[in-house]
C-alpha cells in the first residue's frame, strides 16, 4: 500500500498523511459498495505490505499481464 501513497503523494502533490487518507478512504468506498472488491483490496494490501510486492505486478498477474 506505500507504493500507491508514494504514487498519489508524487502525483497529486500531496502529504503523506493526506494520501494515506485517500487511500482508506477509496478503500473503504468499494468495501462498502462492492463487497467482493473491497474485500480483494483487502487482501492485497496485506499482501503488499506482508510481501514486499510490487502493486502493478500483483494487478498484471490479476489481469493475465504476461512478462
Amino acid at each position: 500500500m506505500q507504493e500507491l501513497i508514494d504514487h498519489l503523494k508524487e502525483k497529486a502533490g500531496i502529504t503523506e498523511e493526506q494520501a494515506t487518507k485517500a487511500v482508506h478512504a477509496i478503500k473503504d468506498y468499494f468495501s462498502e459498495k462492492i463487497p467482493m472488491l473491497g474485500g480483494m483490496l483487502e487482501n492485497l494490501a496485506g499482501n503488499i505490505s506482508k510481501e514486499g510486492h510490487n502493486l502493478g505486478d500483483m494487478l498484471g498477474g490479476m489481469l493475465g499481464k504476461k512478462d
